[in-house]
């Protein structure tokens, strides 16, 4: 889940240098989503259990624990039997306790999502091997176009065209759209339900956000090409539009069909021209070689680890693969025998060739002593 600094300006800090106060964090959070109707931001959604951490400690039910290794990121974890959100308050600081209810809310309903059986989740592993196909990019590109001024001018034009190009899209790449709907189901609907909370609690927060994600849509650099993160937006502003419009949300957890899919939007036959932005192409090799460059420097300077092992943790936003090769960021979680082994830096993996998941080995900074 990710912020922008710019939507906390001016408010009230409970971070005062270096001292960060979880619990009144989490009292200034709680009194706003005590203001939400969960059930009508998705019917059937409650309020769930929450914590506010940082590396060394974790404000739970308004109570502070020691650190745990599981309380890592800002995500949805099962913790003592039942579903819990997290916001990691050291790694992602918010200082405003109605945008922190609002990411909160996100988390929360990947909580939801989890109790109800949620089975529709992107192959992560997968998109990091999303093809380098410009034209589908370009198409892609020209289809955020389309979303944006359909919701930026509650136009339901551009929202069938919007439908037209994406229909085309799943005709032609049908697998790789697969991955995108099932990446919108998952992170674009959590998003989306987040934002009816921010539009509840502030309609200006609200109305800064998804001016922020319109222009996310419209940039004419890389986020185009992560496809993961970008449909945190894509599909977020997708249902916000068929809110616009009247048409009710559904979301079958139980159904193999994404959000999207059950939520069809009608669009003429005629068939819609696709402009060509050179970006795309140039865009597209400058970072493809930058990636070369970065996993090429790292094997020539790290020490290699032979190591047969399944890729069982990650952090999908900080990471990208070249050829065989995935470069982690952050860290890693390796299951080694049927043991979970976590390195906590930079590492790249060499993949089975085979395989998406398996690896045969890794590099990373090299041990002194």
């Amino acid at each position: 889940m990710f912020w922008n600094d710019d939507w906390s300006k001016g408010s009230e800090s409970w971070n005062k240098g270096c001292n960060m106060n979880l619990p009144a964090a989490y009292r200034a959070v709680d009194k706003v989503l005590d203001t939400l109707d969960f059930n009508a931001l998705f019917a059937g959604f409650h309020k769930y259990k929450y914590a506010l951490c940082t590396g060394s400690e974790i404000c739970l039910d308004g109570k502070m624990i020691p650190g745990q290794d599981l309380f890592r990121g800002n995500t949805a974890i099962e913790y003592n039997g039942e579903y819990l959100a997290i916001w990691n308050m050291e790694a992602d600081p918010v200082e405003d306790a109605e945008v922190l209810a609002y990411l909160l809310v996100h988390e929360m309903f990947h909580c939801h999502q989890r109790a109800h059986g949620e089975k529709r989740y992107p192959s992560d592993l997968a998109l990091l091997n999303y093809p380098g196909d410009i034209e589908n990019f370009q198409k892609k590109y020209n289809e955020n176009l389309c979303l944006a001024d359909s919701f930026e001018k509650n136009d339901e034009k551009s929202l069938r065209k919007f439908a037209w190009i994406r229909n085309m899209r799943m005709r032609l790449c049908t697998d790789v759209v697969q991955q995108e709907l099932e990446a919108e189901t998952i992170e674009g609907m959590a998003e989306y339900v987040g934002l009816k909370a921010l539009q509840s609690i502030n309609r200006k927060k609200f109305a800064n956000v998804t001016s922020d994600y319109i222009q996310k849509l419209r940039a004419q650099d890389r986020l185009l090409f992560d496809v993961r993160r970008i449909s945190y937006y894509s599909g977020a502003l997708c249902n916000l539009c068929l809110d616009n419009h009247g048409m009710e949300i559904r979301n079958d957890f139980a159904s193999k069909l994404t959000v999207y899919e059950q939520n069809p939007i009608a669009f003429d036959d005629a068939p819609i021209t696709i402009k060509h932005y050179d970006f795309v192409s140039s865009c597209y090799a400058e970072m493809i070689v930058e990636r070369e460059r970065v996993v090429t420097e790292c094997i020539e300077n790290w020490e290699y680890t032979a190591c047969n092992a399944l890729i069982c943790g990650y952090d999908p936003m900080n990471m990208f693969r070249v050829g065989i090769f995935i470069y982690c960021k952050y860290f890693v979680c390796l299951n080694v025998n049927g043991t979970v082994q976590t390195i906590h830096t930079s590492v790249v993996l060499q993949l089975d060739e085979n395989s998406n998941q398996t690896i045969v080995g890794y590099y990373c900074v090299k041990q002194h002593g």
